[in-house]
């Protein structure tokens, strides 16, 4: 209703039958799945990938001479993403639009643009032709930005096809000793029922969420989980921290089985795994300090009680590069890279046995990206955690994580270790996720 709306707002001579018509074919263009069925659908029934799509669907209504585009894909994985940018070249190609793309994701840059302009501190330290400023910049902001991107080792140049997925690929979890193992996930699923028709009438039409999705995750390693917006990444690692909760299946941390039928708090999950989410900007309490925010996470985690939770708080803030100056300030005085350092430290401090990273580094550019993994890497050596990361961010994956789940609507689509996945996995859809990222920054 929200893009008929706008296709009606800006040409009064359609029918309301012919905006609906339109509606549903820029749905369909910008890549949601059963367009005629999801067009009834509220925001909150979608990924936040796909309420990113039906954005740019509402934008590209009304046929617009300029398209101002900020960030439009840094909520979508590689396919996704690569669908969009090539739309916006066929739009541009098709009527004359002028994008102005505002972005940090430098493969966007190398696909999309002719020209950049850098800007650092509310001024353009540098312009030029997008060629010429990827391959000789001249300001060391610059550099220092194009240094930072990850890049995504390439496989080698043959590969043996009579191997398949030796350690992955079958859907069912990977032989890992049992005394080695921390968390087993076992056929967990997540049942949504949407209406045929809007407001409830008619019979409701059972959704998948997750079906079925099974993992095996060692203690002290870091398990990768990749796939499309809407794939169930977010959905799995939710009922992992105890937020959602499934409508079937098992998980067992060490000896302890846990009902993920029933929410955190009646589980007993909340405390034991922490997640540390997307945007650091609307994670934090905005009316809490800081400090409050920190010692609140001592308080209801797993070992609450501590003697001295200033203390442990100002340890912490040490150990991550915070000031403690910043303890008395509110989120909205920290820059994105302090927010998300705060959100790691608020995670850490509940001395979880499991900590899901919920595409952590996806809201932040490149350079503070590259602090956050450094960060997220040195922290796990030290404290000998298990981690749950889940990115759409190929690079970064192939850097933090030892194996790799691929989602795909809601199921395992192909799994193994992350040297497996990247150099010797011959499923397709593997493969297709993999050639999706821009080659520049593939090395």
């Amino acid at each position: 209703a929200q893009v008929e709306e706008t296709c009606l707002a800006l040409d009064s001579s359609l029918s309301r039958r012919e905006a609906r018509a339109r509606a549903i074919d820029l749905l369909a263009r910008v890549g949601i799945p059963e367009p005629e069925q999801r067009y009834r659908n509220y925001p909150h029934q979608f990924s936040g990938g796909q309420r990113q799509r039906i954005v740019i669907a509402i934008a590209l209504a009304g046929s617009p001479d300029i398209i101002i585009a900020d960030e439009p894909t840094s909520a979508l994985d590689a396919t996704v993403q690569k669908q969009v940018l090539e739309l916006l070249k066929i739009l541009v190609d098709e009527t004359g639009v002028s994008i102005i793309l505002v972005t940090h994701d430098m493969g966007v840059i190398s696909e999309m643009t002719n020209r950049v302009l850098v800007m650092r501190k509310g001024q353009v330290v540098e312009a030029d032709r997008t060629t010429a400023i990827l391959d000789q910049p001249r300001h060391d902001y610059t550099k220092k930005l194009l240094a930072a991107v990850p890049r995504l080792r390439a496989p080698p140049t043959t590969m043996n096809s009579e191997d398949g997925n030796v350690d992955g690929g079958s859907g069912r979890p990977a032989d890992i000793g049992d005394d080695d193992l921390l968390l087993v996930a076992e056929d967990v699923s997540k049942q949504f029922s949407r209406p045929d028709f809007p407001w409830g009438l008619g019979a409701a039409k059972a959704s998948f969420g997750l079906s079925d999705v099974s993992m095996r995750l060692p203690r002290g390693t870091v398990t990768g989980i990749v796939g499309e917006s809407g794939s169930g990444k977010t959905t799995f690692g939710r009922i992992l921290a105890g937020l959602s909760t499934a409508t079937g299946g098992r998980v067992t941390i060490g000896k302890n089985a846990f009902d993920v039928s029933k929410s955190g708090r009646r589980n007993g999950l909340l405390g034991r795994v922490q997640m540390i989410f997307q945007d650091p900007s609307v994670s934090l309490n905005p009316r809490m300090t800081i400090g409050e925010t920190l010692e609140e996470s001592i308080r209801f985690g797993a070992s609450a009680g501590s003697s001295d939770m200033q203390a442990d708080v100002s340890k912490m803030v040490d150990r991550l590069g915070l000031a403690r100056s910043l303890l008395g300030r509110r989120p909205h005085q920290l820059s994105g890279g302090q927010k998300q350092r705060v959100c790691i430290a608020r995670a850490l401090l509940a001395r979880p046995e499991i900590i899901v990273a919920d595409e952590p580094t996806s809201a932040l550019d490149v350079s503070v990206q590259a602090e956050i993994v450094s960060l997220l890497k040195e922290t796990i050596t030290h404290e000998g955690m298990t981690m749950v990361f889940i990115s759409h961010d190929l690079a970064i994956v192939q850097a933090m994580c030892s194996s790799v789940y691929i989602f795909r609507n809601g199921r395992v689509e192909d799994y193994g270790s992350s040297e497996f996945i990247f150099s010797r996995s011959n499923h397709p859809y593997t493969r297709s996720l993999i050639n999706a990222r821009p080659q520049r920054f593939t090395c």
